[in-house]
């Protein structure tokens, strides 16, 4: 399978490809995005400055442009800077710094499988990729010396459960909701990959390993060092490590302020202080360990990715509160869907899987299902199955993997979707 491209699930192979590395929008798409932004804005317009009043059943289109205003503004003023800003950076420096050795002697099939699929399930929360962008790094894992069946947990991991994903979970979604999909994508991702690993296990071995890696001068231990550096300042930008940073600076500096403004004065302060410390080692330690060149490529493609991303992330989650906020909750004409029957977490485990869910737009998505009334259980299996996979990554997979291994891959997604959504909503 060696030197096979894979095509994009959106544009065909033959279209030339921009300086990100991606095919360029079709027409369509940009017809479909341009429309996309229009109905964002007058729907802000219509919000702010035309209608005035209560929403009522009649009125869907006010009820529908207060539910996305709101959801969008809450995501920008709270969840932005904290969450998905600092994530960017971690995701970027994976693609960027990690080589194609590091891959091999961490994820390589002469790895035992007690470390490579872990760390396989690990390394794919890092990215931030949906279930079509993950096809490449898949391939390219896989081509640089990774096991089929690793490359597969990689595969499912990724899209599932990446860090910005996890943090905006952590957000939105209760603590309880957060822990089962952590556990659930890490324990399935493994199992998925050890089912196909088996499976195929012959087609695995006769893929040839590449015969010359382009060494990187640092060792495993410095990318990962400087990784988990990254790691710190993204946890330390949200209220995760708060514990530490408000007695950094004691409150008594700010007495000329009320007891309380002192308190939250002298915890934001520390917040900063740390941040501002934990970005002076990455510094220094970009400086020791990474070329000029190696820093303008992490910045350059932190950025792109960000660019890429962020207007689809707003968009997303704006029409899912537009259409789900605004209109008669859905759940109510699946009733089903409230309890943890077997038929319901199928059933959302299914659809799941057919859909394009982003994995950010999917929590907007469940939460709104779970205050309307959907069983914890389902929501788990469709805040599961969305993300890690769609109908075009299916297809796409499908022309690379072959029919089969698409197949059962889906199955496999759906079957252990349902499990798990069945074991948290009996709990």
């Amino acid at each position: 399978m060696s030197g096979i491209e894979i095509p994009s699930c959106e544009t065909p192979v033959s279209e030339k490809k921009n300086k990100g590395g991606r095919a360029p929008k079709s027409n369509l798409e940009k017809s479909v995005l341009l429309f996309g932004w229009i109905g964002l804005v007058a729907a802000f317009i219509y919000r702010w400055f035309i209608y005035s009043g209560t929403p009522s059943s009649t009125n869907f289109f006010a009820a529908a442009s207060i539910a996305g205003s709101k959801d969008l503004i809450e995501f920008l003023s709270t969840h932005l800077v904290s969450a998905m800003i600092p994530a960017f950076f971690v995701a970027s420096a994976i693609s960027t710094f990690f080589s194609k050795e590091t891959v091999i002697k961490t994820l390589g099939r002469d790895t035992s499988r007690y470390i490579s699929y872990p760390l396989a399930a690990i390394a794919g929360g890092v990215l931030t990729v949906c279930s079509c962008g993950i096809l490449p790094i898949f391939m390219s894992i896989y081509q640089s010396g990774a096991g089929l069946g690793v490359a597969f947990t990689f595969l499912y991991a990724s899209p599932a459960i990446n860090l910005i994903s996890l943090i905006y979970t952590w957000k939105v979604l209760p603590y309880a909701m957060l822990w089962a999909r952590i556990l659930s994508v890490f324990f399935c991702s493994i199992a998925i990959g050890l089912i196909i690993g088996y499976i195929y296990r012959k087609s695995d071995l006769a893929q040839a390993l590449p015969e010359n890696t382009k060494k990187n001068q640092r060792t495993p231990l410095q990318d990962w060092t400087f990784f988990g550096l990254l790691i710190i300042v993204m946890i330390s930008s949200t209220d995760a490590l708060s514990f530490i940073s408000s007695n950094i600076i004691p409150a008594g500096f700010f007495s000329s302020m009320t007891p309380d403004a002192a308190l939250q004065a002298a915890a934001f302060a520390g917040k900063i202080l740390m941040l501002t410390l934990e970005i002076i080692l990455v510094l220094f330690v970009l400086r020791k360990w990474f070329t000029l060149d190696e820093t303008q490529k992490w910045l350059k493609k932190t950025w792109r990715q960000a660019t890429e991303i962020l207007p689809m992330v707003f968009l997303g989650i704006f029409y899912s509160g537009f259409f789900f906020g605004g209109a008669p909750a859905v759940v109510d004409h699946l009733s089903y869907m409230k309890t943890n029957t077997l038929m319901a977490n199928l059933v959302s485990s299914f659809i799941g899987a057919i859909l394009y869910f982003g994995s950010i737009v999917g929590v907007n998505v469940v939460d709104l299902f779970v205050r309307w009334g959907m069983h914890k259980g389902p929501a788990l299996a469709l805040l599961l199955a969305g993300p890690s996979v769609s109908l075009p990554s299916i297809l796409a997979l499908s022309s690379i993997a072959g029919k089969e291994k698409a197949a059962v891959y889906l199955l496999l997604v759906v079957i252990f979707s349902t499990l798990c959504g069945m074991i948290f909503g009996s709990l």
